[in-house]
């Protein structure tokens, strides 16, 4: 471990770190069947390529189920009695096939996006915990400007989050973007994508939870 690793690590004392190898390596025998690719890992630290998204997190735990990797943020916390209590926080979805990234979901049910300046709604295509694909109406071929728009997101019913976008590439109206700066509205992005990955793909999970 290099010294700039150790820099940007926690320091958990020898109790909290004996903790969650004891637990964590119980819940991977116990939770692993034969013909199963499910795996369960202690992260101290954050990768690199999640810090964006899972601002924060000191200790992370990482659950393998297929080729989707679910990194679980998590917090101790002691009880009256004196024992280690861990807290999962909702996970980041990175699916593993070809160039890792985050899980995309394609044409996301119960996702409205609306225009507030020009009072449009705009059809979403896809959606990850760090970016989107939409189809904008009257788009010009050759230039596009995201600030020329005012874009609002509202997660099945939820209360609407303003929109910062970066423009990664346009074909025509087809745009994708990458979020600016969600806020508050990660933690709810990434509640929604979870669920949504759950309720997809629910035979994935009947051995893990």
């Amino acid at each position: 471990m290099t010294g700039v690793q150790t820099c940007a690590l926690p320091i958990f004392s020898t109790e909290e770190l004996e903790f969650f190898n004891n637990i964590f390596a119980e819940k991977s025998t116990d939770g692993v069947s034969s013909d199963s690719h499910n795996k369960f890992a202690v992260q101290k630290g954050v990768p690199q390529n999640l810090k964006q998204v899972l601002v924060g997190s000191k200790l992370t735990l990482l659950a393998e189920i297929s080729h989707y990797q679910l990194w679980f943020p998590v917090s101790l916390s002691i009880n009256d009695e004196g024992d280690f209590s861990p807290k999962l926080g909702t996970p980041e979805i990175i699916d593993v096939r070809g160039n890792e990234r985050s899980w995309r979901m394609k044409t996301p049910k119960n996702v409205a996006i609306i225009d507030i300046f020009h009072g449009q709604k705009i059809e979403v295509l896809s959606l990850s915990a760090t970016g989107l694909t939409l189809k904008v109406p009257n788009s010009d071929d050759n230039y596009l400007d995201l600030k020329q728009y005012s874009f609002e997101m509202s997660l099945a019913g939820e209360e609407p989050l303003k929109l910062e976008l970066d423009l990664v590439r346009h074909d025509k109206n087809i745009v994708a973007a990458k979020f600016k700066d969600l806020q508050e509205g990660k933690e709810a992005l990434r509640k929604f994508l979870f669920n949504s990955h759950q309720t997809k793909y629910s035979k994935l999970y009947k051995d893990v939870i």
